[in-house]
């Protein structure tokens, strides 16, 4: 089975389990509490993504075909940080957007509002250098609270995954 029908089963998965239960996961406190603390942790972490020029660095290096945001990359997603986008607003590709590249990745970034743990904790080594030591400490310390809530949301939906399967 290649990447692409591999992920194209998790998404229709996912898919068929938002639609199934997107009204019970929304009236679940803890999930829509987590859900939005993480908008709110991610959307700092956006800015301070670009506030420091690693945004630009990255789509440039993503728009040469150097990309850390390679092909196979979306086979990092699991089935609960698929469905915590759907719950996020996220509208999934129909195809992969760039030739060599995640099937997430498009010409303005990554379509994911939660992302995969590697895809925010990677700093390359050249993006490290190009920025320096302050400004990795504060995208480092922006990721970090993301990360901590990314972990508790994908565990409130993989519970419902369990029960709903």
């Amino acid at each position: 089975m290649t990447a692409e029908e591999i992920l194209a089963r998790k998404l229709s998965l996912a898919r068929r389990f938002f639609e199934k239960y997107r009204h019970n996961l929304l009236k679940e406190p803890k999930i829509t509490e987590l859900l939005c603390a993480h908008g709110k942790a991610f959307a700092k972490a956006q800015e301070v993504t670009i506030e420091t020029g690693a945004a630009s660095f990255c789509a440039r290096c993503g728009r040469e075909g150097r990309s850390c945001c390679g092909a196979d990359m979306e086979l990092h997603c699991d089935d609960a940080l698929l469905v915590a986008n759907l719950l996020a607003g996220v509208d999934f590709p129909r195809k992969r957007l760039l030739p060599k590249a995640c099937f997430f990745l498009g010409p303005a970034g990554c379509v994911l509002k939660v992302r995969p743990l590697i895809c925010r904790n990677f700093i390359c080594p050249e993006l490290a250098a190009a920025l320096g030591p302050e400004k990795v400490s504060s995208l480092q310390e922006a990721l970090e609270e993301e990360a901590r809530l990314l972990f508790w949301l994908t565990e409130e939906i993989k519970r419902w995954l369990i029960k709903g399967l």
